[in-house]
């Protein structure tokens, strides 16, 4: 059985779990409330339907963002920062603000 080599820099695993494609974009929409998935397809410029179903997919499976289906007709789901998701916000807005900052 092969060992897991443990990552050198603690933040590795916030790092992946940030690195995606939209991800931050798409945090910065749903981290200020409930959301909708067609609001959120609308607002991240560029976002492809596909793309943006399986990062919340992703953000879901990890914990950080929780999913309800609405009793409406059509249906709509609606996503909401879950406590884990929440403790994330600090995090953006540093690289919101450095971005700002330093950006080109």
């Amino acid at each position: 059985m092969q060992s897991v080599k443990k990552s050198i820099c603690p933040a590795r695993s916030v790092l992946n779990l940030l690195k995606g494609k939209y991800t931050l974009e798409i945090l910065s929409e749903i981290i200020d409330g409930n959301i909708h998935y067609g609001t959120l397809l609308r607002s991240v410029e560029g976002i492809n339907p596909r793309i943006l179903a399986q990062r919340l997919r992703d953000f879901e499976q990890e914990g950080i963002l929780s999913r309800k289906v609405l009793p409406t007709s059509p249906p709509q789901v609606e996503y909401k920062m879950t406590n884990k998701g929440i403790a994330l916000r600090s995090i953006v807005d540093e690289m919101k603000k450095w971005e700002k900052t330093y950006g080109d």
